[in-house]
């Protein structure tokens, strides 16, 4: 018997006592009966773990394969569609010079844009080094760009107008490949 003032063990249990025994003895056999059967079907359930295990690490696996064959086509496609809308300019086919000269000057400012963007995006370059080594040839073919372009506005015949137009060209599209090849060296 309980003292009436006594502070009652299970304060959760309205019933009796014989009541609350019964639950607490059921729920100790329950307990006694899980970790029984836990014991003798462990070896089986420790084969299934670790074949789920093994499992999801090779779904993770091609996973990422997949994800870093995306990111690798999706640079491709970038470049490919930068050199694309490059051509299809007006600018790059015009025989008027003021025409090529400003779309020549609005590519060059947008692949100088893609360079100082990747610049901010050296921690994310899976070869750091190989990494900077594009950025400084990028750098390199800008600055050498922007020469060209001005060389090409000074031209004051046909044929050295034609030559400087030509480099400049060759530079951009060494360029935009660079600007590929960086991107591929980025992950995701």
């Amino acid at each position: 018997m309980r003292a009436s003032g006594a502070v009652h063990p299970f304060p959760l249990y309205k019933g009796n006592e014989k009541e609350e025994i019964m639950r607490i003895t059921s729920l100790v056999i329950v307990l006694v009966a899980a970790a029984a059967f836990a014991a003798l079907g462990q070896e089986g359930t420790i084969e299934d773990i670790k074949h789920g295990a093994k499992k999801a690490g090779e779904t993770v696996k091609d996973g990422l394969e997949t994800v870093g064959e995306k990111a690798k086509e999706t640079a491709e496609i970038v470049g490919e569609k930068t050199k694309e809308a490059w051509r299809d300019t007006k600018a790059y086919a015009s025989s008027n010079r003021a025409t090529y000269r400003k779309g020549a000057r609005q590519k060059l400012n947008a692949l100088s844009k893609e360079i100082t963007d990747l610049k901010s995006r050296r921690s994310e370059a899976t070869d750091p080094q190989t990494f900077d080594s594009q950025i400084d040839t990028l750098t390199q073919q800008q600055a050498t760009a922007k020469e060209q372009l001005a060389t090409m506005k000074k031209a004051t015949n046909a044929k050295d107008y034609d030559d400087a137009r030509k480099q400049f060209d060759k530079t951009m599209g060494e360029m935009e490949d660079g600007v590929a090849q960086a991107r591929k060296q980025l992950r995701g």
